[in-house]
């Protein structure tokens, strides 16, 4: 039992690590997922980042689970000759790709991928560490080099996704606004041009100014009427002034007419004007917080962005350091013993309770 449960595992082990398992080399890099406000942290998010609940971890996960992902693996494949990579003339049939017990379907070189890369975090630290696997130490680098590149625009596609969220809608509103503002000004314009007034208002004093003029004028005249009926009724000027006074009172009346009184009167046309004037002023403060409401979206936006620093660049590994050939033999030696051992011990016991 020994020797068929741990003398040839171990010895087959021992010959498959020892002289066959073809060398793979290790390229590694770290790399930590920053936001911009990410230095700053409030007690709360303290509190939720030890139970890593903090958005920078979050991205952290998606960019390792993206790097893990099939879209890795199809874009990756659209710069590297992956398959290619996983599959040397001069690998083990047990190593290579494919695996003699699989094909070479897009998901056994996803299986097979994810055997041979590998992203792990340190929580403490926030720091993920990039390890590939490949036969030659250049095409480890070159994978690892693309991986980085790949996750660095999942990072800036995130960005944008959520910028163009955050923005989308400050920006719709100032586009609402400034239409509104656009159709009160063309309103204001069509009003003036069919009325071919500028101001209402500027009109209305003018009118005002010039009735005060003539009531002045008609106020002098009839107390020089006054005067000259008193002093000498029978002065040839006498009717002259009275003409003079006429013309006077007729003048204030049309003025006054001008001013209302009628559908052509400034009065009506002072509302229409000032109503308009009152849209224009609400569409240009609408404008104004609008435009503000964009600059803040802009400013959180960016607050909000995270990207990838790269702490460690891809290495060109000089030595082979997969498979580690000792401890898979040391491994299957312990594992093998440990079977062997559970199986002598269900063995004697079932004998035992046999005998009895």
């Amino acid at each position: 039992m020994f020797l068929i449960g741990v003398g040839i595992p171990t010895l087959v082990a021992l010959i498959y690590y020892g002289f066959v398992a073809t060398d793979r080399y290790v390229s590694e890099a770290s790399f930590v997922v920053r936001g911009i406000s990410s230095s700053r942290t409030s007690g709360l998010e303290m509190f939720f980042r030890t139970f890593g609940l903090a958005r920078t971890q979050d991205d952290t996960n998606v960019v390792q689970n993206y790097l893990l992902s099939r879209d890795a693996v199809r874009a990756l494949e659209k710069q590297v000759p992956l398959r290619s990579y996983f599959s040397p003339a001069g690998a083990d049939i047990i190593s290579r790709f494919p695996r003699f017990w699989a094909g070479e379907s897009f998901e056994d070189l996803y299986d097979y991928y994810l055997d041979r890369v590998s992203v792990t975090q340190q929580p403490s630290k926030g720091i993920s560490v990039l390890r590939v696997q490949a036969f030659e130490p250049a095409q480890a680098k070159a994978i690892a080099e693309v991986l980085l590149k790949l996750g660095e625009a999942k990072v800036n596609e995130m960005n944008e996704r959520a910028h163009g969220d955050a923005i989308g809608s400050a920006e719709r509103d100032v586009d609402g606004a400034e239409t509104i503002l656009k159709n009160a000004q063309q309103a204001l314009a069509d009003f003036r041009n069919a009325e071919y007034l500028i101001d209402p208002g500027a009109n209305a004093q003018s009118v005002l100014q010039t009735i005060t003029t003539l009531s002045t004028a008609l106020a002098n005249t009839r107390a020089q009427i006054a005067q000259s009926s008193k002093n000498a009724p029978a002065n040839p000027a006498a009717s002259a002034l009275e003409t003079q006074s006429a013309a006077y009172s007729a003048g204030i009346e049309a003025e006054r007419a001008k001013l209302a009184g009628s559908a052509a009167a400034l009065a009506s046309k002072l509302a229409t004007y000032d109503r308009l004037i009152l849209e224009r002023t609400m569409a240009e403060k609408r404008l104004a917080a609008a435009i503000s409401s964009l600059g803040s979206a802009r400013q959180e936006a960016r607050r909000q962005q995270i990207y990838i620093e790269e702490i460690t660049e891809p290495n060109l590994p000089d030595k082979s350091t997969e498979p580690r050939r000792l401890r898979m033999i040391a491994t299957f030696l312990v594992f093998s013993f440990a079977l062997t051992a559970v199986g002598w011990l269900l063995v004697t016991g079932s004998k035992e309770h046999v005998s009895e």
